[in-house]
C-alpha cells in the first residue's frame, strides 16, 4: 500500500470479462515480424518439416517440399507431403493467433503465427490441405489487400475477430486424388526492392542457407559432417525443390571463393560437443578452417559463425559477431553451432535467441572459439607477410647474382654487391626460424636459403669479367666499369638496368 494515494487496503478484483484485441494484431505477427519477405519461405518451410516430420512419426512416407515461382502471374506455392490438416480442424487453425499445438512438443514452430508471414507481402494469401484419408480439399483465404485498407481506414472500429471474419473466407473442394498436401499460395506477390521474393536464384541461396537440407555429395566432407550431426539428433533429411529443380543441398565446398581468380582450400572439419548447463546436451557444431585469407564474400553463403535450431538458421552471418576480439574476423570464418537444449528457444522474430542462463551458457562457451579464430587469422596473415617478405628477399637476391654473373662492375663494386647479398641472405634465413610457419612452409623456404646460399658462394668465389671488357686494356675496362657501377647505384629498375649494359656490353667488339 502507498499511503500517498489511498488511506485504505482496496481488495483486488479479476480482470475484465471483455479483452479487446484490435485488427492492428494482424499487422504485428505479419508485415511488423517479417519485415525481410525472404523469411516467410523459412517459416513456411520451417512448418512443413513439421509436418514432415509428424508424418513419419506415423508411419508414412513423407519427406518433400516442393516451390514453384512464377514471376509472371507473380505467385509462389510452396507444397509438402507432410499429414496435412485435417477438415475439421483447418479453418480454425488457419486463423488462430498464437495457439499452436506444437509449443510443448519437439518441433521446429510452437507460436502459431508463421503461418502469416507472407500475408503483408503478397495481395492474397491461401491456405490449401487434404489431409490422410480425406477426399476433400479444405481452403482458405486471406485477403491483404482487404486489410491493408482496413489498417488505412478510420471507420473499422471492430475487434481482432471482426476483422479476421472480414478479410477471410473459406470452403471445401472435391478432391481430384488421395495425395496428402499442404499448400500455401501467394498470390500478387508485392514488389520490393530488388523483387528476391521472385528472384529464383536468390532464394534458392536463401534456404541452402537457413533450411533443414543436407550436405552436398560433391562436398569432401559432407558424409561426415551428416553423419555427426545425425548421431546428435539433428536431421537433415528434406528434399527441397525449386522449380521441380533439386534437392537443395548447404552452400559448402571443398573450395571457398574470395576474389576473382583465388579461391581458399577447405581443411577437414573441427567438431565439438557444449554440455548444458546440468551436463546433458546444449549443442554441437564445426569449424571448417581454411586458408584465411580475408573476409568471405556473402555470396559465398558460408561465412560467420552461425546458429541453428532444429537444423533451421537462426539469425544471419553476424549473430556472435560481438564474441571476436576483432569483429571483422567473423568474416574470415565458417562455422555453425546446433542448438540441442530444448529450453533455449529462438525469439519470435527468429533473428535471436530469448535470454536465458542456457543459452549464456553455450555463448559462453563459443568465447574461446571465436578466440582461435581470431588467433589463427592474425596468424595465418603473419604466415603470409613472412612469405611475401621471402620472396621479396630471394627476387633481391637473385637480382644481386645476375650483376655478378655479369661480371661488368667494378671489383669494389662487386664486393658490396655480394655482401648486400648475404645480408639479404641472412634476413631470409630468419624467415626459417619463424614460429608461425608451418612445416611445409619451413622446409620449403630452408630449400630455397640453401639454394641461393650455393649460388652466392660459387659467384663469390670467382673474379669473372664481361667478355668484352676482358679484350680491353686496363684503363678503358676500368672506365666502363666505374660507368656500368654508377649506372646501378642510380638506376630504379635493377633489371633495366641490367638489359642497358648487356645491349652497350654487346657493342663493345
Amino acid at each position: 500500500m502507498n499511503p500517498k494515494y489511498t488511506t485504505a487496503e482496496p481488495a483486488w478484483q479479476a480482470g475484465p470479462d471483455d479483452i479487446l484485441l484490435g485488427v492492428d494484431i494482424i499487422e504485428l505477427v505479419s508485415s511488423s515480424m517479417y519485415v525481410d519477405a525472404l523469411t516467410a519461405y523459412r517459416e513456411y518451410v520451417q512448418n512443413a518439416a513439421d509436418a514432415i516430420d509428424d508424418a513419419r512419426e506415423q508411419g508414412l512416407d513423407a519427406g518433400r517440399i516442393d516451390i514453384t515461382i512464377d514471376p509472371a502471374s507473380r505467385s509462389v506455392y510452396i507444397r509438402d507431403d507432410g499429414t496435412g490438416v485435417p477438415r475439421r480442424t483447418f479453418v480454425r487453425r488457419m486463423t488462430a493467433f498464437g495457439a499452436s499445438d506444437k509449443r510443448h512438443r519437439e518441433r521446429r514452430g510452437f507460436r502459431g503465427v508463421g503461418r502469416l508471414a507472407a500475408l503483408g507481402h503478397c495481395q492474397e494469401l491461401v491456405f490449401r490441405s487434404q489431409a490422410e484419408g480425406e477426399s476433400v480439399i479444405s481452403e482458405l483465404r486471406w485477403d491483404g489487400r482487404l486489410l491493408r485498407e482496413m489498417l488505412r481506414s478510420s471507420d473499422f472500429t471492430g475487434s481482432l475477430a471482426d476483422a479476421v471474419r472480414s478479410i477471410t473466407a473459406h470452403r471445401t473442394l472435391q478432391a481430384r486424388t488421395s495425395d496428402r498436401f499442404f499448400e500455401v499460395e501467394l498470390r500478387g506477390v508485392t514488389r520490393r526492392g530488388n523483387d528476391d521474393m521472385l528472384n529464383e536464384a536468390v532464394v534458392r541461396q536463401y534456404l541452402a542457407e537457413v533450411g533443414p537440407v543436407p550436405f552436398s555429395s560433391e562436398f569432401s566432407y559432407g558424409n561426415a559432417m551428416n553423419t555427426f550431426l545425425l548421431e546428435r539428433g539433428v536431421r537433415a533429411d528434406v528434399d527441397i525443390y525449386i522449380n521441380a529443380s533439386g534437392p537443395l543441398s548447404r552452400p559448402h565446398r571443398d573450395t571457398i571463393g574470395i576474389k576473382e581468380g583465388v579461391a581458399m582450400t577447405v581443411a577437414a572439419p573441427e567438431f565439438f560437443d557444449i554440455p548444458s548447463i546440468d551436463g546433458s546436451a546444449g549443442a554441437c557444431g564445426w569449424v571448417l578452417h581454411h586458408d584465411y585469407l580475408g573476409a568471405i564474400p556473402r555470396a559465398e553463403g558460408v561465412r560467420g559463425v552461425r546458429l541453428r535450431s532444429n537444423n533451421i538458421q537462426v539469425g544471419a552471418d553476424d549473430i556472435l559477431v560481438d564474441l571476436f576480439p576483432e569483429p571483422r574476423f567473423n568474416a574470415w570464418s565458417v562455422a555453425e553451432v546446433y542448438i540441442l537444449d530444448r529450453r533455449i528457444l529462438p525469439n519470435g522474430r527468429r533473428d535471436n535467441y530469448e535470454q536465458s542462463t542456457h543459452f549464456a551458457n553455450v555463448v559462453n562457451h563459443l568465447v574461446p572459439l571465436a578466440r582461435a579464430i581470431t588467433g589463427r587469422c592474425r596468424t595465418e596473415s603473419q604466415n603470409r607477410q613472412r612469405m611475401r617478405n621471402a620472396v621479396l628477399f630471394e627476387e633481391r637476391i637473385q637480382r644481386d647474382l645476375a650483376i655478378l654473373k655479369q661480371g661488368a662492375i667494378t671489383r669494389e663494386a662487386r664486393a658490396q654487391r655480394a655482401a648486400d647479398a648475404y645480408t639479404t641472405l641472412q634476413k631470409m634465413s630468419k624467415l626459417v626460424s619463424s614460429g608461425v610457419l608451418s612445416e611445409g612452409q619451413r622446409a620449403d623456404l630452408q630449400q630455397r636459403v640453401r639454394k641461393l646460399e650455393g649460388q652466392l658462394g660459387r659467384v663469390d668465389a670467382t673474379d669473372r669479367k664481361a667478355a668484352p671488357l676482358e679484350r680491353l686494356a686496363p684503363h678503358r675496362r676500368r672506365a666502363y666499369q666505374e660507368v656500368f657501377s654508377l649506372l646501378y647505384d642510380c638506376a630504379p629498375d635493377a633489371r633495366a638496368a641490367r638489359d642497358l649494359v648487356d645491349r652497350m656490353l654487346s657493342q663493345l667488339v
